[in-house]
């Protein structure tokens, strides 16, 4: 029993190294949408660029603007935000841009 229960503990001190911080603090478990940058100009397309993070061991992917911008085929960007979804142990952070 005491064995399952430094298993879990340690589960859970890993699992903190994978949550990003966010606006509004750091938690196991999140979802928020975080404002980054907003302009004048239309936007009409959207643009996803994402990272994931894996028990804070793995830490793969490209979040850029420039990534998202290609991604959704944006010459001019009209707003950039962060969209946040942690879950303990697995985390994603995405760059959302909208323009045209």
């Amino acid at each position: 029993m005491r064995k399952v229960m430094f298993l879990t503990a340690g589960a859970l001190m890993l699992g903190a190294c994978a949550t990003p911080p966010t606006y509004v603090g750091t938690a196991l478990f999140a979802q928020t949408q975080q404002p980054i940058l907003a302009t004048n100009a239309p936007g009409t397309k959207t643009g996803r660029a994402c990272a994931t993070n894996v028990l804070g061991l793995l830490i793969q992917g490209d979040m850029s603007v420039e990534a998202a911008k290609k991604n959704g085929h944006i010459s001019q960007v009209a707003s950039i935000d962060r969209d946040i979804k942690s879950y303990a142990v697995y985390a994603e952070v995405c760059t959302v841009v909208t323009g045209r």
